[in-house]
């Protein structure tokens, strides 16, 4: 009968499912290199199809023959490509989150708080009706605009110093940041320590279950961040 349920349905994944590979990250979507490969490969057929053989010119009888063993070899690549698909493995998915969380906690988000003085906030500035704003203020009626990319970031850690931290509630809200910006740890298992650096700075333990196939693999990282100029770091730890 068309739309009955099988007594036994299948629970085995495809093979491809079972792979070990993953997704990749839009940045490494935009690296791939398929596309860049199939327009040199229609250079080069256009390439030897414009100029037919010559054979008073030895030099160019070289060059393409130099050309049609390159179209080979791209031809080669591209079908390979096409064949598997953009695999990521264990370890370059690990990289890749790594550079991802470095770039993350290196921009201040649009939520920010300002060290806005009591007279700025209290009095209003040249074409405004009110005191100063924090952005952070402005976004709290809008959750959807603090979780989209407009807000992608991190609290400001520029010029201020690790004691002007209070390094619990600036955990929960890295944990969040990240629970936000990066799907590819579960939620659930995100852990965040912070604690000051040995010099001007933060040490930024982050912990959590990176999603990926057959099983799930625990991450741990490292960001340091340098209050001076607020550039961060983040390294892998094993474990």
């Amino acid at each position: 009968m068309a739309g009955q349920i099988p007594e036994h349905p299948q629970t085995v994944a495809p093979l491809a499912a079972r792979r070990e590979m993953v997704q990749p990250s839009l940045w490494d979507r935009l690296v791939d290199d398929l596309p860049g490969i199939g327009a040199e490969i229609a250079r080069l057929e256009a390439a030897l199809s414009a100029h037919p053989e010559d054979a008073s010119a030895e030099n160019r009888k070289d060059e393409k023959a130099r050309d049609r063993a390159a179209l080979a070899q791209l031809r080669q690549r591209h079908a390979l490509l096409q064949e598997q698909g953009i695999l990521v493995t264990p370890a370059r998915l690990r990289e890749a989150v790594r550079r991802d969380i470095e770039d993350l906690f290196g921009i201040e988000r649009l939520e920010a708080r300002y060290e806005f003085s009591d007279f700025e906030r209290r009095n209003p500035s040249a074409g405004s009706a009110s005191g100063a704003e924090d952005p952070a203020d402005l976004l709290a009626d809008f959750p959807q605009v603090r979780r989209s990319v407009l807000n992608f970031g991190v609290p400001s850690f520029a010029g201020r110093r690790a004691g002007d931290f209070d390094h619990e509630a600036l955990a929960r809200e890295l944990r969040e940041v990240l629970a936000t910006y990066e799907p590819r740890l579960r939620r659930d298992t995100i852990r965040v320590t912070v604690a000051p650096g040995t010099s001007v700075g933060l040490r930024i333990q982050i912990e959590g279950l990176l999603m990926m196939t057959p099983a799930p693999e625990r991450l741990r990282l490292l960001t340091t961040v340098d209050l001076d100029t607020g550039m961060a770091v983040t390294a892998l730890e094993d474990g």
